[in-house]
């Protein structure tokens, strides 16, 4: 388990603390604290969380390992799971857990993100924040995994590109399994989007002790914003991604087609053979040359010939091109 704990400065940057203990103070002074807990377990995150006299719904959401609720609001805290954009091949999806108190932001995650790496290192005195209160970091750290979000959806919309322009130059390169991984992605963005532009339009009915909406409302009206143009640019590589699918459905279509055609003209081809062989199998004495010394091979000429013949006008009608 890693535990850190940061403060807000007057200049509305982090401060690094020495705590590495909760305490229930924090909920009744104004000092302004970050606290990220990773790769912690359910009983030291009990432990950790014991302080602060969480109701039981809260604390069971903080403590069970998957997704259990996306948006929970009470007078005093506010919880939240947000997914990340990682984890897209994986059947459980990472996600940050938001625990939001009076004048406190606890971070719960299982794994290292970088986002969360980040943001310390942006809000070490590099990039403020645009005031010193946990809504602003709150505000700050849904941002920052959003753009995150984006930014792996348009490198989807690279790839994408990329295939797209090695298809054209040989459709025959277009590799299915680079698709389908493009497709899942993609799918996984496109639902991490959704949970983010949810958390964003539930965050402006909440006003708690643990969140007030009205403070903040300039920053997390424009966090709805940033979600419908991220939300275009999804689905903008989603289509992409679709045509790419579609390009390779027809090349598919057409080797089909290709081979279905040959099959169709060799049948057509042989179809007198056919007939021809099957006159010559009845059993009769007096069927066309068969008194004829070289009856035989005058029979397999008319054969040759006919298919020839047959194969010539389908050539000449373009249906080898």
């Amino acid at each position: 388990m890693n535990v850190r704990v940061f403060g807000i400065s007057d200049n509305s940057t982090l401060i690094p603390l020495a705590e590495t203990t909760l305490s229930a103070s924090w909920v009744q002074d104004d000092v302004h604290r970050w606290v990220d807990i990773e790769a912690a377990t359910p009983r030291e995150l009990e432990e950790l969380l014991t302080p602060f006299h969480l109701r039981p719904e809260v604390l069971a959401a903080c403590l069970t390992p998957e997704r259990s609720e996306r948006m929970m609001s009470q007078k005093k805290a506010l919880y939240m799971e947000v997914p990340t954009h990682l984890g897209w091949d994986q059947s459980e999806k990472p996600y940050v857990s938001f625990l939001c108190l009076k004048s406190t932001v606890i971070t719960i995650h299982r794994d290292r993100l970088h986002t969360i790496e980040d943001v310390i290192r942006d809000l070490d005195g590099d990039v403020p924040l645009h005031a010193n209160n946990s809504s602003a970091l709150l505000y700050y750290l849904l941002v920052e995994i959003g753009k995150q979000t984006v930014n792996a959806a348009l490198r989807v919309r690279e790839e994408a590109e990329q295939l797209d322009q090695a298809c054209h130059e040989n459709p025959e390169a277009l590799d299915p399994q680079k698709i389908s991984i493009l497709r899942r992605k993609i799918s996984h963005y496109a639902a991490v989007h959704d949970d983010h532009a949810y958390c964003a339009g539930v965050l402006q009915t909440v006003e708690s002790e643990a969140f007030s909406f009205s403070e903040q409302s300039r920053f997390f009206g424009d966090t709805l914003q940033l979600s419908g143009l991220s939300g275009q640019i999804i689905a903008g590589t989603a289509d992409r991604v679709n045509s790419l699918q579609r390009d390779y459905d027809a090349v598919v279509q057409s080797n089909v087609e290709s081979r279905l055609q040959f099959l169709t003209i060799l049948s057509a081809v042989f179809l007198p053979l056919t007939l021809i062989s099957g006159l010559y199998g009845m059993n009769f004495n007096d069927l066309p040359g068969m008194g004829i010394k070289s009856g035989y091979l005058i029979v397999i000429g008319i054969m040759l010939g006919t298919a020839g013949i047959t194969a010539g006008y389908f050539y000449l009608r373009g249906w080898f091109d």
